[in-house]
């Protein structure tokens, strides 16, 4: 912020003329897909009849630990309901589950407590200045980002406004959506230019999982047509060498992406392959955290786009950070979970255009009443936001109880 100009908190507290103060601090661990929940698996690694784990040498197939990808973070969502002194409530959506849930309720809310929500990003640097020593990624970041998301739920509300125009003068309204599933050709029928496939063979599975791998992608392009686009999303399975190998088999196919390809952290690796790997996009951020996590991906220029969590990266105060830095550099951001009340308020405010990512439609529905009602539904390919202030999120608690795990508050 340069010198002589106003903070955005401090203009927007120009604008109220009723000042508001945290006065409790709630969370419920909230299971949005209990079909997953039941079969998840931490391992598909096999255990013997006195219920301790087979060892399996390295390579044998079968051994990849699989957390079921989003599905378990729904299975392990964290609601955050933060409330003022004149009765005013925020809703944002984290991660953690009950771990998360004990983090915010035995340390984080002590920093909520008294504060203005409309110090937000203040509110946000100190959080994560106090709990840096044990946190930084994962766990803790997962619960901050649904606390900092019910703090811009709530600086909407006390302003009257919805959350893109805190931050945007000319917000994308009407956003185009993708569909994340293993149904491509139903997603196309249904509007959805763009259609994002798990594919589930990796290293372990050799030469026969690679060629199945193959089948799949060819089996999508059949289904949607030379017009869709299509993308597959790997999940930490492959290495440098299996991943050129793919992209060149799989160049008759034309895929936009590639997501997630080798190890996290290998960002060589990533640059290497954002090199050779050409048009078609490599992708990663799902599973990075705030804009120092980010500011490695785009030094090492080890993603052609970067896929922020805003439930899970830092929430709306540092995606928007992460976004901006990704932009200056020429680098979109399309966030994962995209299609999120809270994620397509983000989605609004980019400078670079993007796809907002939904999870099916399935033709036999599986989601619960609660996913549904937090999940707004893109129609004809498409998400439109309204101008209801904040999020435009309102929880029927007798809803969120009945999905509800563990509660604190």
């Amino acid at each position: 912020m340069k010198a002589g100009t106003q903070s955005r908190s401090e203009q927007w507290k120009q604008r109220v003329k009723t000042r508001h103060r945290v006065a409790g601090v709630r969370t419920w661990h909230v299971n949005l897909n209990p079909v997953t929940m039941s079969n998840m698996g931490f391992s598909r690694v096999p255990l013997d009849p006195t219920g301790e784990r087979i060892r399996i040498p390295p390579g044998a197939k079968g051994t990849h630990v699989d957390w079921r990808g989003p599905f378990a973070a729904q299975a392990g969502a964290l609601m955050v309901e933060i409330t003022t002194n004149r009765g005013l409530k925020g809703y944002g959506l984290g991660g953690g589950g009950a771990a998360g849930g004990l983090v915010i309720d035995r340390h984080i809310k002590y920093f909520l407590l008294d504060r203005d929500p409309l110090d937000v990003e203040d509110i946000w640097d100190h959080i994560y200045h106090v709990t840096s020593i044990y946190g930084r990624r994962g766990l803790v970041i997962y619960a901050l980002s649904g606390v900092d998301l019910a703090l811009w739920d709530l600086c909407g509300k006390i302003l009257g406004v919805p959350v893109y125009g805190l931050v945007c003068k000319q917000p994308r309204l009407k956003i185009p959506a993708y569909a994340t599933g293993t149904d491509p050709g139903y997603y196309a029928s249904q509007g959805f230019t763009a259609c994002k496939l798990p594919v589930r063979n990796g290293l372990p599975q050799g030469k026969e999982g690679f060629e199945k791998n193959l089948e799949i992608v060819q089996a999508a392009r059949e289904a949607v047509g030379p017009d869709v686009e299509l993308m597959v999303d790997a999940y930490l399975r492959w290495d440098v060498s299996y991943t050129l190998r793919f992209a060149q088999a799989a160049s008759e196919f034309h895929l936009k992406w590639i997501e997630e390809p080798i190890a996290l952290d290998d960002y060589e690796g990533m640059a290497k392959l954002v090199r050779e790997i050409d048009p078609t996009w490599v992708v990663s951020g799902e599973h990075e955290f705030t804009r120092y996590g980010f500011r490695e991906l785009l030094r090492w220029k080890a993603a052609d786009m970067i896929q922020p969590d805003v439930s899970w990266a830092g929430g709306f105060s540092e995606t928007l950070k992460i976004s901006r830095e990704a932009a200056r550099q020429g680098i979109p951001t399309w966030p994962h979970q995209g299609g999120t009340p809270w994620g397509l308020h983000l989605i609004a405010t980019l400078s670079l255009p993007c796809r907002a990512e939904t999870f099916g439609p399935a033709r036999k529905a599986v989601e619960n009443e609660l996913f549904r009602a937090l999940r707004p539904r893109a129609k004809d390919g498409f998400f439109t936001l309204d101008d209801r202030p904040g999020f435009g999120v309102e929880i029927n608690e007798q809803l969120l109880g009945a999905y509800t795990l563990d509660s604190w508050g």
